[in-house]
């Protein structure tokens, strides 16, 4: 330290009447310090450090479904896909945690083994308020869809201090990608113009200014007339590598766009045919027009100019210049720019469109994907949103991972990458399965205690009380103690909530059926943000012979909103219930879906309309209708009913016809320990696409005797239950 007496005294003192440090004393105190650096309030260098175990929700191999069971042990089947090797990983859940359990688990492996991340694409959410929805076509109408409970948590700790909680959220993430990614590998950072500069500043001190390669404009769309000043139609797309001496990089030429044809090529010889009229060379007046001139200028060989000469491409103008006819060559194209045009954003008329509001084209995707990775390269995008990246990825044959912390996201991501399964197998072309996991029952413990402990300032025996209250109110409960399972009762209904750390489990639930026989309980109602898949409707028969009325809810989104409870607007909704059968001709069988309860909240449905503002719309969804209510500003209420019908409710069904054939293992202490529970492996599905319509039975097939046959059901919002039959 290059520090006088007299400063270190100051220092001193300042330390010990606590008072801040003056900036120039930063550079002074750590030499290595570099001299640019941003700071914001929140910044830590401390990164998530966890090793989670990934549970396999759902193994996706679609085309497979009708293949004959003795073709599956081959290496290779008539559709040329190989079994073995990488499957693609779609995860849903906190990208934190995901990311960390990547780094430091077992997955980390099998990433290294493909050569590690070569390719990282981002597109994480821009400060656009809390408004994110999307749309959900129901027959004529369409309604609309807000975050899940998880997701506007996430949305308000990333937001919720401005830009200084976004960027201590991505510069985290930041970190445990470039962990991830490959010597050679690249990074797309996709921002607007709000982002751009602080983003650019995070990049270099995180990858290097040396290591930044371009700042790519997309033109999105085009002028509007909504800005008082000037319309911001660009996004911005930070193009950064790990080493800028190994970096893969494809160079590619891009289509001619007709403006840059009419501005560049505006003559036309006798044929019609379209040029360019460039001066080659001008030594000046009194010079005379010379080869040996033309060639030490433009270092061509004479050769070369000769043949341009005898095609007439090459001439002597006069005055000592020779020009040159440069013709359009459609399949040349323009070299890589940083302006790219002639992209357009997924309009409403798009075969592409979703209807998921941060979707973004293919076209895009499709020209970093082809300029930064090759075929079999291993690609991640971990906020995917729609997919786009891992359909792309999948098209061009790259192995990917993707994650969302949004369940609609991952439903939509599935739904995309199974109609490119079907595509690719209609066309005898090669493909990979996919899985689709999660951090699951592990995740919400560390979701939550940083939201209750940190956000609330609580103490970690204060945080599970305080959770339980928050919930007992909404549900206008009053508190109980001295049970174990049972935390509130209302209406002389025993009320029970699944642990804060926890989906709700069988172990749970069984573990409340039995404090209720004990205490002679009836009546229950179970509260959870999830509930186990394959739990229902099997856990209520048994409920139900111990002389049990037993009811599941989930906690809804608003759940954290301190202003809806108070106005009693929080309304729990029942899970869902799947009516199935399995139909049998002679030694074949199908199951055929039958119906599927979705909702039931009338006992809430009053109470709620009565605590609307004047001016306040609402959607409530009941089993049969869809209810929009609005009080207009003389405080009457209007209502418009949407009727339903079961099938309504649908989007995608999928059928395991052998579920308990695959064991979940998780890697523990490197040993694979068995979780017992079973992996759904999807053999046949139906679902709503731009493609199809849902079919609501399967194909017939051979009978195979003491089999499980596990059905899932993901309604229009992406939640999802699952039922069990035996054949």
């Amino acid at each position: 330290m290059n520090l006088t007496d007299s400063e270190k005294r100051d220092l001193v003192n300042l330390i010990e009447k606590n008072k801040p440090i003056p900036e120039e004393y930063r550079f002074k105190l750590f030499q290595n310090q570099d001299e640019i650096e941003l700071l914001w309030n929140g910044k830590s260098y401390e990164i998530t450090n966890v090793n989670l175990p990934f549970q396999v929700i759902e193994n996706v191999d679609e085309p497979r479904k009708q293949i004959e069971p003795e073709l599956q042990g081959n290496l290779f089947d008539d559709r040329g896909r190989k079994l073995s090797g990488w499957t693609n990983k779609l995860i849903w859940g906190n990208n934190s945690l995901i990311l960390s359990s990547l780094l430091n688990g077992s997955m980390r492996k099998e990433i290294e083994k493909q050569g590690g991340l070569k390719l990282v694409y981002i597109d994480p959410p821009f400060d656009v308020g809390d408004d994110f929805e999307f749309e959900v076509k129901i027959g004529n109408e369409r309604l609309s869809k807000k975050r899940n409970a998880l997701e506007q948590l996430a949305f308000s700790d990333t937001w919720g201090k401005g830009e200084d909680s976004f960027l201590s959220m991505i510069y985290e993430r930041l970190v445990l990608i470039k962990s991830l990614m490959a010597e050679d590998a690249s990074i797309y950072l996709h921002c607007d113009y709000r982002l751009n500069p602080v983003l650019r500043l995070v990049m270099d001190e995180l990858f290097g200014k040396k290591n930044f390669i371009s700042q790519i404009i997309w033109k999105r769309t085009g002028a509007r007339s909504q800005s008082k000043f000037i319309n911001h139609v660009h996004d911005c797309i930070l193009f950064y590598c790990k080493d800028k001496e190994k970096v893969i990089w494809n160079s590619y030429n891009t289509p001619y766009t007709d403006e840059y044809i009419e501005k560049y090529y505006r003559h036309k010889d006798k044929d019609g045919r379209l040029f360019q009229d460039t001066s080659l060379i001008a030594p000046g007046k009194g010079y005379e027009f010379n080869w040996k001139g033309v060639v030490k200028r433009w270092r061509h060989k004479k050769e070369k100019l000769e043949e341009l000469e005898s095609k007439n491409q090459l001439y002597y103008s006069g005055k000592g210049v020779a020009r040159l006819k440069r013709y359009l060559d459609k399949s040349e194209g323009i070299p890589p720019q940083d302006i790219w045009l002639g992209i357009s954003n997924v309009n409403s008329q798009s075969n592409e469109r979703l209807n998921y509001p941060t979707q973004k084209p293919e076209e895009l995707i499709e020209r970093i994907i082809k300029s930064s990775s090759n075929e079999n390269d291993l690609i991640a995008d971990f906020f995917c949103g729609s997919g786009t990246t891992l359909a792309v990825a999948e098209k061009l044959n790259r192995k990917w991972i993707g994650s969302d912390l949004g369940k609609f996201a991952i439903h939509t991501s599935r739904k995309r990458l199974i109609n490119i399964q079907r595509d690719k197998e209609k066309n005898n072309k090669n493909f990979r399965p996919f899985e689709v996991l999660n951090l699951g029952k592990y995740q919400r413990e560390f979701f939550f205690k940083d939201y209750l402990y940190k956000e609330r300032d609580l103490k970690n025996y204060q945080a599970e009380n305080h959770y339980y209250n928050l919930i007992l109110e909404a549900y206008k409960a009053k508190p109980v103690e001295g049970l174990n399972t049972i935390k509130g009762l209302r209406n002389n209904k025993a009320i029970a909530i699944g642990p804060f750390n926890l989906q709700v489990t069988r172990l749970f639930v069984e573990e409340v059926i039995k404090e209720c026989v004990e205490k002679k309980i009836t009546s229950i109602d179970i509260l959870g943000f999830e509930f186990e898949m394959g739990l229902f409707p099997n856990i209520r028969d048994i409920a139900s012979k111990q002389g049990l009325d037993l009811n599941c809810l989930y906690i809804p989104n608003d759940i954290f909103d301190s202003k809806a409870i108070k106005k009693h607007q929080i309304i729990f909704y029942n899970t869902a219930y799947i009516d199935a059968e399995i139909i049998i001709k002679k030694d074949q069988f199908k199951v055929k879906l039958k119906g599927y309860s979705v909702f039931d909240s009338d006992n809430q449905f009053e109470e709620a309309l009565s605590e609307l503002k004047k001016g306040e719309k609402r959607e409530i969804l009941m089993s049969n209708s869809i209810i929009r209510v609005q009080k207009d500003k003389d405080g009457k209420i209007k209502k418009n009913i949407i009727k339903m019908k079961w099938v309504d409710w649908i989007d995608y069904w999928s059928v395991d016809f052998d579920f308990e054939n695959k064991k979940e293992f998780i890697r523990e202490d490197d040993k694979n320990k068995w979780t017992g529970d079973y992996i759904f492996e999807n053999e046949w599905q139906s679902f709503n696409s731009n493609e199809n319509k849902i079919e609501f039975e399967t194909p017939f097939r051979k009978i195979v005797k003491g089999k499980k046959i596990a059905i899932k059901v993901i309604d229009i919002f992406g939640n999802d239950t699952m039922k069990i039959l035996e054949l």
